[in-house]
């Protein structure tokens, strides 16, 4: 016989942890958003994408984690992208402000391409906007420099993966280092 307030069940109270949750503006009305943080951060990772696939992302992120009547769909959607514009013009910022006044071709940011795995298919030329490629049978960097810093938009392009680059990590200590030598007149 169990005494009462002893039911011997454990205390699931911390098993697992609530999303965090925002508001958003829909419509007129303040609408709680749950995982608003983390649906604009899945957006972020394909902000080179174009912006139909981007709003796909971000709508299916928000009815993976919150309701959203089919009737509001649009609402949501148009404030939940200007959020994200938000987002995307400060991370871009961001990038761009990380090495404003380093020479470009001190930095080595551009893509490499293993050949053993390259295909040949040619996906990394055609999205290229910056003629970075070359395509000969083969895929090869030829203008590296033309690469914009912090950008791997076609490494997702590539069905071999047989596009690398620099880690994010590597490339802010990179930046931090080239700026320091910049402050110091080197």
């Amino acid at each position: 016989m169990r005494l009462r307030g002893d039911s011997g069940l454990t205390d699931t109270a911390n098993c697992y942890r609530k999303a965090q949750l925002t508001s958003l503006k829909v419509g007129g009305l303040e609408v709680g958003v749950s995982g608003f943080n983390e649906i604009i951060e899945k957006g972020l990772e394909v902000m080179d994408n174009p912006d139909d696939e981007i709003k796909g992302v971000l709508l299916g992120e928000m009815k993976a984690r919150n309701y959203v009547p089919g009737s509001a769909q649009d609402e949501y959607m148009r404030s939940l992208w200007t959020e994200y514009k938000k987002a995307r013009s400060q991370r871009r910022e961001q990038l761009e402000m990380s090495y404003k006044g380093i020479p470009r071709e001190a930095i080595p940011w551009f893509p490499k391409v293993d050949e053993k795995r390259c295909s040949g298919c040619s996906s990394c030329v055609e999205f290229c906007t910056q003629s970075v490629f070359s395509f000969d049978g083969k895929s090869h960097v030829i203008k590296p420099y033309n690469c914009i810093v912090g950008n791997s938009s076609c490494r997702s392009f590539c069905p071999e993966k047989a596009i690398t680059f620099p880690t994010t990590a590597e490339l802010k200590d990179t930046l931090t280092k080239l700026k320091e030598k910049l402050r110091a007149g080197a």
